[in-house]
């Protein structure tokens, strides 16, 4: 995927309010330009929460997922941040996005690291 893909890419990221099958197959090619091991097209799950951590087992493996969210809220509120470790705290590079929604918040913070690792 080339530099004005993966801007696009974010920017839609950035203006969705769901992770939908297309922009998580989007996700998938783009992220499969960083990371060697993420497939190449979206997995076959029903629910994007699952597909979206299906990816992020792929690309970033061992990595940790802090989340926190209201889900009392009618639209949601959720933090994402990721890191290679929990240990540290001088991690090279470490993801962070939010979100309306669970799945897409994972998305948009995997994206962050994808742009800071391809640099």
């Amino acid at each position: 995927m080339t530099h004005p893909d993966m801007t696009a890419l974010g920017a839609r990221l950035g203006a969705a309010r769901t992770l939908d099958d297309a922009l998580m197959t989007e996700l998938c090619a783009g992220m499969a330009a960083v990371f060697p091991d993420a497939p190449a097209h979206a997995e076959v799950l029903a629910e994007p929460t699952e597909a979206v951590m299906h990816l992020l087992a792929r690309c970033l493996p061992g990595w940790s997922i802090h989340l926190t969210g209201q889900a009392a809220e009618s639209d949601g509120h959720w933090r994402c941040g990721l890191r290679a470790s929990d240990i540290r705290d001088d991690d090279g590079v470490v993801g962070s996005a939010d979100g309306p929604t669970i799945p897409l918040t994972l998305a948009r913070a995997l994206f962050d690291v994808a742009q800071k690792t391809a640099g």
